[in-house]
């Protein structure tokens, strides 16, 4: 990890904000910027199947938890029905507008289950997105995926299950390179929020850096991370 941090089951994270527009970046120094991450030392994606095993396990407090994934269906509409957030926004998004964006195409929603009980316990929604960068009068875009979404119950905050999702969201989007180009992950993180992804070495976007936000967005602070061997300070 960046600097030496460690996380830990009290990290907090476990929330973003709803699915975003494209970013818009309006400084060449952006690009070197971006490719200078290749030689700190970055959250790692490994290539073992190490990295993360499945079914995820996470050692709890007072218990190991085992999340399986499935994705979004009306089948667990008894599950989504007991799900619990005090953010009645990303709730909301969970019960109702999830289903619509999905079937539009919008955005893709995976739901994590406690294996034990088969309680939902978290849910995250990605979407392909971009970063466009211009420099010497050329605009690049940096295809990306966003986080667009990602909760989790309140009953089961505070357990690693936030780190460990993004730690699986990360590997996915890594297996998307073998199909098609993608060289960034964003999303748009509450204040409270930051720290956390800090520590899995997500950066705020660059004070030159401009992102067109939607109105959930004002109070959102935009982030991202550069997946490994994304050469964006190359030409």
């Amino acid at each position: 990890m960046t600097g030496g941090k460690l996380l830990t089951s009290q990290d907090i994270c476990e929330m973003t904000a709803m699915p975003g527009e494209l970013t818009e970046c309006t400084r060449s120094q952006s690009i070197a910027s971006l490719g200078n991450l290749q030689n700190s030392d970055p959250f790692h994606l490994a290539g073992s199947p190490s990295f993360l095993s499945f079914p995820i396990r996470i050692d709890a407090l007072n218990r190991s938890i085992v999340l399986s994934f499935k994705p979004l269906s009306r089948k667990y509409e008894k599950q989504i029905a007991d799900f619990q957030s005090a953010n009645i926004q990303l709730l909301h998004f969970l019960k109702t507008d999830a289903f619509d964006y999905e079937e539009a195409g919008n955005t893709s929603t995976t739901m994590f289950f406690d294996k034990k009980d088969n309680k939902l316990v978290a849910y995250c929604s990605t979407k392909c997105s971009a970063l466009k960068i211009r420099g010497d009068k050329i605009f690049s875009l940096c295809p990306s995926v966003e986080i667009a979404v990602l909760c989790v119950d309140d009953r089961y905050r505070y357990m690693g299950i936030g780190q460990a999702i993004i730690k699986h969201i990360l590997q996915e989007v890594y297996k998307i390179r073998k199909i098609a180009g993608v060289q960034l992950v964003t999303l748009f993180a509450l204040e409270e929020a930051v720290e956390f992804y800090e520590k899995l070495d997500f950066r705020k976007l660059e004070k030159d850096m401009k992102i067109f936000f939607a109105p959930v967005h004002k109070k959102c602070v935009p982030m991202y991370f550069t997946l490994p061997h994304s050469h964006l300070g190359k030409r």
